[in-house]
């Protein structure tokens, strides 16, 4: 496939020289696009944390893997690279972020990534665990993300990608990955976190990602200790800015975004709960949208609303708010929640929640429920929850759910004080699945984990790596599809003893903190992830063996197929019995006839 000829390659330094260019560019606009995040106040919380996560619902060609970045102390004067984030396998190569980005076996085909522009450093910066996103830093500050439709778009610094109308390159130097490390470097609270990112992107101007030439805005939610923010922005009219708005979500209650903005009324004058940015009212009030004196409805006023297709959104808001207050029983369907809204921003749960609680959100496909996706002609004759992409020419839209088969990684960050009993370094922890959420074991990392855990490290998505707890995470979901309604149930036995695994070792981690030392602590992690992947690798075998050739091998019994499936199928109307050979011969009269 020959390149465009306003492909700019100098911006564009992740396009490797030995891969396949088809594959490249078709993977720029293959980026994250469903992903579905939460929040949970400090009183909303069986425990008092403040409990955030994240689901990276993007495809294969994404950059699935966890790597660390140092804390680093910096020179007066010194200037921080910004560099183009696509969001693509490798996202970055070179050494800026710390030793784990630098080229190994897996980039060393792809060429160094180059600034597209700098800013002032600070003279410190903390280590972080960072994906596609910032994930935990080494303050408890953590980060949730979700793409959701804007009215206003623009393209990145130095590209032609994805620009608006008349612009012929781009001059924003902002993307939400680049101000979610920003983040995780410089802040010490949720709070901090918002403002700066806020500030960047109005100073040096914000993209989204480059898949949309109808413009595309972002949420994130951030989270620490003590509270948990949703900050949504899009780029601003002339490309060169940005508009954003920042809520705080009250203690007791419960949040949701899933692909698309969900503040609405602002109020400037309140700035306990809101930061907003200046050009906020002006931009809508200039374009004829909005009228001085009246509410101000951040959604109505910038939305694109739902994308891919009606419910795409809202669904996952029902669902989320379903799984946190069923007694509130929200309505499921709607005429357009961008124009008339029917959801809440947030509800009290109907009991307290833990963060294993939102591991079972993210895992959630509505069961129980009309539109449980295991149900169904849809579903398969075994009942997969899995909706995979088609490329048929039969128009039409599958149920989206919250879990999601092309999810590269979900984490649910549970953020807590440091105390005598968890102490600096252990109180805060990402509980993190290399996948799907409902194929995926969450393992453990805490805030004071300062290295890169192996079995995290490796995700190639051109080639599968033994070694990769993010392969191992998609063989076990592939082989699910198998025998879904037997297998899964195996999956789920095995997600409790990890993660309860997960959690006796934070216990004893933290009860003997303060006499392990630092790199003892990180190989105490880094061992528990290696003998979940090696847990996740027998479970595909143990998958395979019990119910090998559609037989329940263990009481060697057929197991057939259910009789619904097999009405609806068309099994009935297959070839007919074999003819009933009762002529001549064998049934002959005395005269034999031939």
């Amino acid at each position: 496939l020959p390149l465009p000829t306003n492909y700019d390659l100098p911006i564009m330094t992740l396009i490797s020289v030995r891969r396949p260019l088809a594959l490249a560019f078709a993977s720029l606009f293959s980026q994250s696009s469903a992903c579905t995040v939460f929040a949970v106040g400090k009183k909303a919380s069986k425990d008092g944390s403040v409990i955030i996560s994240h689901s990276d619902d993007g495809d294969v060609t994404q950059d699935a893997r966890l790597l660390y970045v140092p804390a680093a102390d910096h020179a007066p004067g010194s200037k921080r690279a910004i560099f183009y984030t696509p969001e693509l396998f490798p996202r970055y190569v070179g050494h800026a972020q710390g030793p784990d980005y630098a080229p190994d076996a897996d980039t060393k085909g792809f060429n160094i990534t180059e600034p597209i522009g700098f800013i002032d450093e600070v003279g410190h910066t903390f280590g972080y665990q960072s994906g596609s996103y910032g994930v935990i830093n080494e303050h408890g500050v953590g980060v949730g993300e979700s793409t959701c439709g804007a009215v206003f778009g623009t393209c990145g610094k130095g590209s032609s990608i994805a620009c608006e109308p008349g612009r012929k390159v781009g001059e924003a130097l902002m993307s939400i990955d680049t101000l979610s490390y920003l983040a995780m470097e410089r802040c010490r609270t949720s709070r901090e976190a918002v403002e700066l990112m806020g500030s960047f992107a109005s100073t040096y101007g914000f993209y989204g990602p480059p898949d949309s030439f109808e413009g595309s805005g972002e949420s994130l939610i951030v989270g620490d200790p003590d509270e948990a923010w949703a900050f949504q922005i899009l780029s601003d009219p002339t490309g060169t800015g940005a508009i954003w708005a920042a809520k705080r979500l009250p203690d007791t209650d419960v949040t949701v975004v899933a692909n698309m903005f969900t503040i609405r009324e602002v109020d400037p004058n309140d700035k306990d709960n809101y930061i907003l940015s200046d050009n906020l009212f002006d931009v809508a009030k200039e374009k004829g949208w909005w009228k001085e004196g009246t509410p101000f409805d951040f959604t109505l006023m910038y939305s694109g609303g739902e994308y891919a297709h009606k419910y795409y959104s809202g669904r996952r808001m029902w669902g989320g708010f379903r799984r946190a207050a069923p007694s509130l029983k929200l309505p499921d369907e709607y005429e357009d929640i961008r124009y008339k809204p029917v959801y809440p921003w947030s509800v009290k749960p109907d009991k307290l929640v833990t963060h294993h609680d939102v591991m079972a959100w993210h895992r959630d496909w509505y069961a129980g429920t009309k539109y449980d996706m295991t149900k169904g002609l849809q579903a398969g004759p075994f009942g997969t929850p899995d909706r995979f992409t088609t490329n048929s020419e039969v128009k039409g839209n599958w149920e989206r759910s919250i879990a999601l088969y092309r999810t590269n990684a979900v984490y649910v960050q549970h953020l807590q004080h440091p105390s005598p009993e968890k102490p600096q370094g252990t109180a805060s922890v990402a509980w993190y699945g290399a996948g799907p959420a409902h194929y995926a074991a969450f393992v453990p990392i805490p805030s004071g984990v300062s290295q890169t855990l192996r079995a995290l490290q490796f995700a190639d998505p051109s080639k599968f790596e033994a070694f990769s707890m993010n392969w191992a995470t998609r063989k076990v979901m592939d082989v699910c599809q198998i025998r879904f309604d037997k297998m899964h149930p195996m999956v789920e036995a095995a997600q409790l003893a990890a993660e309860e695994a997960g959690e006796l070792l934070l216990s004893r981690m933290r009860a003997t903190y303060n006499s392990t030392g630092r790199a003892d602590f990180n190989a105490a992690f880094e061992e528990h992830t290696d003998q979940v992947l090696k847990q996740w690798q027998s479970l595909t075998l143990d998958m395979i063996f019990g119910y090998s050739d559609n037989t329940d091998i263990k009481n060697k019994k057929p197991l057939s197929y259910p009789d619904e499936w097999l009405e609806g199928s068309g099994y009935k109307d297959g070839p007919p019995p074999a003819p009933v050979e009762d002529h001549c011969p064998p049934k002959c009269g005395p005269t034999l006839v031939v």
